[in-house]
């Protein structure tokens, strides 16, 4: 117990955990939060976090979905938060082609096959919601962006770079309070 980083990811491991179940989709496992009941008439909603995000950060909105009468979604995506963690180069190189077809297979598993309502947020693996949603217009009903880059070409802010550093990057994405202060900081 002397508060290395081991210790400390291991302490921070699971929380969260109980607001969710994993899934198989696929070659995948995925973490995936889970609000109102399959037979909402009033839809839908799936909500996709960025980078260094996970979907512990929807849990609230997710709830007071429910209670407006929707059926909500917020998975985990593949390499963040507790959904499996491939490495590259093993079947999944984090391309956005790989998250499309995941993602894809995702939907299948959890029989979304309505037109459903998406949110997008954060730049990164936000961004592949949102390329995924002008590829799919067919299966959606409305989209919403926050914090998401428009273009490819987008510039990344400066905090975000940060993660490139070796354990920076794995230790905060894995943690849900430090993610989310350090989307704080990025976004001030």
């Amino acid at each position: 117990q002397d508060g290395n980083v081991g210790q400390m990811l291991y302490r921070t491991e699971d929380k969260g955990r109980e607001y969710g179940k994993s899934v198989r989709s696929g070659e995948f496992r995925w973490f995936v939060r889970q609000t109102g009941s399959p037979d909402s008439r009033r839809g839908t909603i799936m909500f996709l976090h960025g980078a260094p995000t996970q979907s512990f950060s929807y849990r609230t909105v997710m709830a007071q979905m429910a209670d407006a009468g929707y059926h909500c979604f917020a998975p985990d995506w593949i390499g963040f938060g507790f959904s499996e963690m491939p490495q590259p180069g093993y079947g999944f190189d984090f391309k956005e082609e790989e998250f499309h077809k995941a993602f894809d297979e995702l939907l299948v598993t959890l029989n979304i096959t309505e037109p459903f309502f998406l949110v997008v947020q954060g730049f990164l693996v936000g961004s592949y919601g949102l390329t995924w949603a002008l590829k799919n217009s067919n299966k959606l009903l409305k989209v919403a962006i926050l914090n998401s880059p428009l273009t490819v070409s987008s510039p990344v802010p400066g905090v975000f770079k940060q993660l490139r550093f070796p354990l920076v990057g794995e230790f905060t994405c894995q943690n849900a309070i430090l993610a989310e202060r350090f989307i704080e900081a990025g976004t001030c």
